[in-house]
């Protein structure tokens, strides 16, 4: 059994060094048992996501996608967002959202996490967003064809759902920024010639041309499915840290 304070404490300062500017109220969003016994992480905060932590025995849920979005302010505790309160409050617990910082942490985060699985340095920050990079350029240790590398994102992080191949056919240095990351292809590093393919979440219409006119190739395997790992490292550090069990709640959303 770990108090409350001690994991909102550990957490905040892992963050501390990526604190960004964010589109997310992050930090500890729900206060419920003052007492953990078990740690669950997850990617949204859903109704769904909150019953099957209760039924899986978490009292701390830690997730990259939170409640409380600034410009989406609840304005009233209408149907939807008592459902939601109902349900936090009948399984006290915990809920603790952390959403640029995640992808952006060098060690714990999605892109971080990712470079790591696909073997590749990480040589540079990449993918600015709100003024600040959350991803990075990460440099394999020499060239391979374009069907290399999709073959080893597929084996070792998710199933590609597009690749807009309009790059060249051998590739080394790849862009990586997870969830909703295709329009990094406007960073500067992309104008320098110094990214051969993006890999992200998903790609949007008007990403295309940009892609075309850029001669370079995107990659995209899924919003949820690339945003997975920064969630799960935290979970697993917390469980570390404090010895206490934990779960990662997979709820996948097919985008």
């Amino acid at each position: 059994m770990v108090a409350r304070k001690d994991i909102v404490k550990f957490l905040n300062q892992l963050f501390s060094e990526v604190n960004l500017p964010d589109f997310s109220y992050n930090g500890l969003q729900f206060e419920g048992k003052e007492d953990v016994t078990k740690i669950v992480a997850g990617v949204d905060a859903t109704i769904q996501f909150f019953e099957e932590a209760h039924k899986r025995g978490g009292d701390f849920a830690f997730v990259h996608h939170g409640l409380f979005w600034k410009g989406a302010e609840w304005s009233r505790l209408d149907r939807y967002n008592i459902r939601i309160f109902k349900s936090l409050l009948a399984t006290d617990l915990n809920l603790f959202a952390m959403h640029l910082p995640l992808d952006a942490h060098p060690e714990v985060g999605n892109n971080a996490v990712i470079a790591k699985l696909l073997d590749a340095e990480k040589v540079a920050p990449f993918g600015l967003c709100k003024g600040n990079p959350v991803g990075f350029i990460g440099k394999l240790k020499e060239p391979v064809s374009i069907e290399e590398l999709k073959n080893k994102i597929e084996k070792n992080v998710a199933k590609i759902n597009t690749h807009l191949n309009f790059g060249k056919k051998m590739v080394q240095n790849i862009g990586i920024v997870s969830g909703g990351g295709w329009n990094s292809v406007l960073d500067p590093a992309v104008y320098r010639g110094e990214v051969d393919v993006i890999f992200t979440g998903e790609i949007q219409h008007q990403g295309v041309p940009q892609y075309r006119d850029r001669e370079i190739h995107l990659i995209s395997a899924g919003h949820y499915a690339t945003e997975t790992f920064g969630a799960n490292e935290v979970g697993k550090l917390l469980a570390k840290e404090f010895n206490l069990p934990y779960e990662f709640i997979d709820l996948p959303t097919g985008l």
